[in-house]
């Protein structure tokens, strides 16, 4: 994708999603930046904003990643137009999932593989209404049993009435609660992980 599309264009909203994706290293992350690095210049997709995340084996918190401080890294961010940007209840959001030793880059992209589609229905009136990752389990799961096990997770109404609306529970605050419990010697970090699996679960 050129320059000069980058800074003209503008994203489109039906388009957008993020994508977490985590390794054992900040190193095994350079792979990663590489591969969306790629998708980026080849106008699959634009990255709107980028966030790195890491995690160390004793912590219960994550920290934010300098992006600058990785070449790998600093590359993929130079190429973020930030038309829109995370907030950092995402960022907060993406963070609580994270295990011990964990790194991540949470990516805000535009899915521009797309945009014929979302142009010819907006052409027609309409919309891209919703649209959903399915998660592996599922995915499994269907494999087993083909055409017994529900894909969607929710409506896609339901989804789309939901946007824009606070969660009915707010995963950060309370894994937040864990962390502080595990700083003040009162939840080992064994206690802290196993809570935090199931506030993710839940």
């Amino acid at each position: 994708m050129s320059d000069a599309l980058r800074l003209t264009d503008t994203p489109d909203l039906d388009l957008l999603e993020y994508v977490l994706v985590s390794a054992p290293s900040v190193s095994g992350l350079d792979q990663v930046a590489a591969a969306a690095a790629e998708l980026v210049t080849g106008g699959v997709i634009r990255l709107v904003d980028v966030v790195g995340l890491v995690r160390a084996d004793d912590e219960a918190g994550v920290r934010v990643v300098r992006l600058e401080d990785a070449p790998p890294l600093a590359a993929l961010a130079a190429l973020a137009d930030g038309g829109v940007l995370l907030s950092r209840h995402d960022v907060e959001l993406a963070a609580v999932t994270l295990a011990p030793g964990d790194a991540a880059l949470l990516l805000l992209v535009e899915d521009c593989w797309a945009s014929a589609l979302s142009s010819a229905a907006r052409r027609s009136g309409g919309r891209l209404t919703a649209g959903e990752r399915v998660g592996r389990d599922r995915v499994l799961a269907a494999l087993d049993e083909p055409g017994r096990t529900d894909l969607l997770d929710r409506s896609p109404l339901g989804t789309a009435r939901r946007t824009g609306a606070a969660p009915l529970v707010d995963q950060v605050a309370q894994v937040r609660k864990l962390a502080h419990l595990v700083e003040r010697g009162l939840l080992s970090l064994d206690q802290y992980e196993v809570q935090r699996r199931r506030v993710l679960e839940a």
